[in-house]
């Protein structure tokens, strides 16, 4: 599972300096989906029940593009089903993807990813370094069409954030580094990292993140790269592709990005 190293802060001192002078009540929501939290914060009326639809929305993502569960979508596929038009969905946006990075961005290293003690047993597709970004937009998209503009949304590191500024604290790899403000607005951030899940070895930490060339977890000193771009599908692929080719690397057609470093 991909782990970023992105905390919201979402707590009611960091809205009030978001919101000052406004009148509308900001609400905050939680709960849990793909494995990890989730966290709303959202200004204004809603026209349905904010909780329950956001959960439904991350359930039948997670039934599609779960790597975990047996039965979701992607499962029946890698054991040779038919796609579902919701998969299919999701592994063109997630070639689209590939092509833009010069396949720094692979998602069917399901077996390697398993290999290097990071994944589910299997071959094939491997969303986890689309999957979370592409829910936090679908999400994003029902808050809207409930009328809710003004919002931010967080799933396990990845964020959108709607109409509104909001202020983002993106965890520092130093032991006991500052952490990156960042204050945004219809923009999406995903951070890719490897001090969360890791081994150590001598030539760096191996992570989850897997070179396509090598079909070997990427070797590294502690540090991330934070993408910002239109949308969370986006920066979250990014953020692997760029984790992947390294900090010199300027590809052509990535959105805007910046890396950060650790003690080693």
């Amino acid at each position: 599972m991909k782990r970023v190293a992105l905390l919201v802060l979402i707590l009611s001192a960091v809205v009030m300096i978001a919101f000052k002078g406004r009148k509308s009540e900001v609400v905050r929501l939680e709960g849990q989906a793909m494995g990890c939290a989730w966290s709303l914060a959202y200004e204004g009326d809603a026209s349905a029940d904010v909780r329950r639809v956001v959960a439904e929305e991350l359930e039948l993502w997670e039934q599609v593009m779960s790597q975990w569960r047996k039965d979701s979508d992607l499962s029946r596929f890698n054991r040779g089903e038919a796609a579902s038009a919701e998969l299919l969905r999701v592994i063109a946006l997630a070639q689209t993807m590939k092509v833009a990075s010069g396949s720094a961005f692979d998602y069917e290293l399901l077996e390697q990813v398993h290999a290097s003690g990071f994944g589910p047993e299997g071959k094939g597709v491997d969303l986890s370094g689309i999957g979370k970004g592409f829910a936090v937009d679908r999400v994003g998209e029902r808050l809207r069409s409930l009328g809710v503009h003004r919002f931010v949304f967080e799933l396990g590191g990845e964020v959108l954030a709607g109409d509104g500024e909001w202020k983002l604290a993106i965890e520092s790899p130093l032991i006991d580094g500052n952490a990156e403000i960042l204050t945004v607005t219809n923009r999406a951030v995903a951070t890719s990292g490897n001090y969360q899940q890791f081994r150590e070895t001598g030539n760096g930490l191996a992570s989850h993140l897997i070179d396509p060339e090598t079909g070997s977890p990427v070797l590294r000193p502690r540090c991330s790269v934070t993408v910002l771009a239109d949308d969370c599908a986006t920066a979250d692929a990014w953020a692997t592709a760029l984790f992947v080719l390294g900090p010199e690397a300027r590809p052509d057609g990535a959105p805007e990005f910046f890396w950060s470093f650790g003690d080693d």
